[in-house]
Formats: C-alpha cells, sequence, structure tokens
C-alpha cells in the first residue's frame, strides 16, 4: 500500500476555551476520494480551515507527502499543491470568470511565466472541463448559483493541486445538479487529482468516498468504507439518524 498523501495526526483546535477539534487524526491515500461527514459544528470546516493555512492549530500535525507543513500560511500551503473551494463561494465579484481562472494559474502550485496564447488556451480548457465553455467574458456577479460553485472550481483547480479540498461543493443544489457536478468531481479525480471533500448529501458522500471519516463534538468517532460508517450505529445515533 502506498504512502498517504496527508496525514493529519492528534489535530486540535481551540477558541477561548472552546475546542473545536479534539486529537483528530486520519490519513488521506493519493488518487482517491475521502468524504468528510458530520452534524453542523462538528469542525468540518474548522479541520479545512487548518489544513489550508486559515487557522494555526494548537496541537497536532499536519504532514503532506514528507513535509510538516503544521502552521504553514496559506500561500505557501497552496503553492505546495493543496487547494479548496469555499461553503459560500468566494468569487472575485469584480473580475471576469476569465480573469478568476487566470489568478488561479499565476498564484498556484505550478506558477510559471505563461505566454499569453498558452494562457488563453489553458484558461479556455479549464473553463470547457467545468462547465463554463463560453461565459470566460462575464462578470462572476453575473453568474447563476451552479455556475458560481463551478467557477470556484476553476479557480482552484488552476492552480494544480495535487490534493483539492472540496467544502460543501453540492449543497443546494438540484438533483440533476447533483448528479452534474459528482460526475465533475470523477473527472477531477480521474485527472490524479486527490479529493478531501466536506459534504451532507449523502447520496454524493456514498456514491463517490473510498473513504468516510466522520466528526461530532470535533472528535473523529468513525472512518471506513462508506458501507462501514453508514451501519456504524454511533454514526448512526450522532448524524445519520437525523439525515431521515
Amino acid at each position: 500500500m502506498s504512502a498517504p498523501l496527508m496525514s493529519v495526526r492528534a489535530l486540535t483546535v481551540n477558541f477561548s476555551g472552546l475546542r473545536a477539534l479534539d486529537r483528530v487524526s486520519f490519513s488521506v491515500n493519493p488518487g482517491k476520494i475521502t468524504g468528510i461527514i458530520g452534524p453542523n459544528g462538528a469542525g468540518k470546516t474548522t479541520l479545512f480551515n487548518v489544513i489550508a493555512g486559515h487557522y494555526r492549530p494548537s496541537g497536532g500535525q499536519i504532514i503532506f507527502g514528507e513535509r510538516n507543513i503544521t502552521g504553514w500560511k496559506s500561500d505557501r500551503v497552496c503553492r505546495l499543491g493543496i487547494s479548496r473551494t469555499y461553503q459560500h463561494v468566494r468569487p472575485f465579484l469584480g473580475l471576469s470568470v476569465y480573469n478568476n481562472v487566470k489568478v488561479g494559474f499565476l498564484y498556484g502550485h505550478q506558477a510559471v511565466n505563461w505566454k499569453q496564447k498558452e494562457l488563453s488556451q489553458e484558461i479556455a480548457s479549464m473553463l470547457e472541463f467545468v462547465g463554463l465553455e463560453g461565459l470566460g467574458e462575464k462578470r462572476a456577479e453575473e453568474l447563476i448559483p451552479l455556475n458560481r460553485k463551478r467557477l470556484e472550481v476553476a479557480r482552484a483547480l488552476a492552480t494544480h493541486p495535487r490534493l483539492l479540498l472540496l467544502d460543501e461543493l453540492i449543497a443546494g443544489l438540484t438533483p440533476t445538479e447533483t448528479l452534474s457536478m459528482m460526475e465533475t468531481i470523477r473527472q477531477i479525480n480521474a485527472k490524479g487529482i486527490t479529493v478531501l471533500m466536506i459534504e451532507h448529501v449523502m447520496k454524493a458522500v456514498m456514491g463517490l468516498s473510498d473513504k468516510v471519516v466522520v466528526l461530532h463534538h470535533g472528535e473523529v468517532i468513525a472512518e471506513g468504507s462508506p458501507a462501514q460508517v453508514a451501519g456504524d450505529q454511533a454514526v448512526i445515533d450522532a448524524y445519520l439518524g437525523a439525515q431521515h
């Protein structure tokens, strides 16, 4: 078995006496999709914020590849190869769709001195891949909610991540849109990009994930295949029972 791409080891986060994460440990295998589930307030987005460098943990470690990236700032984390989307999408509203994606290409893991023609071709290819073909000149604020989510994905992918963090990408979508976004996530993973995703839509979690990690009150209460987690009584009591 190959070594994990990322290992989270006893990660702890305290906010003014409130323990948001309590010795959280799990691994993310390269080339796989790992789902993070749990009730609201379980610490899922806090976990992403620590991995992505927005928060400094109170304890524990994050190992990415062979590097200890604990406490790294978000720009270093991104250039190392970890990118993310946000639960509440954050496009640069004053920029066109094209220029939103251009920021990712110029900033990320494999940022190079692009020639304009090459960069334009890369951005056009990225927009086509996520389903935004022909919308490059639109301003970000003109996009419908689904396409804002797709822009969020395109901008993250433009940084050339090795690990992509997806924070409730499917939340709020219609059943048809959900299936479409699930297929996009499969295609991203098929490119060799490892995915770690927070999601409440169980159809997406169970249909996409190779492994599922369950958080509750800031602690990992279960980890395993979708079938194993779905049958875990502690998970049913804490979370899945409420889904029904």
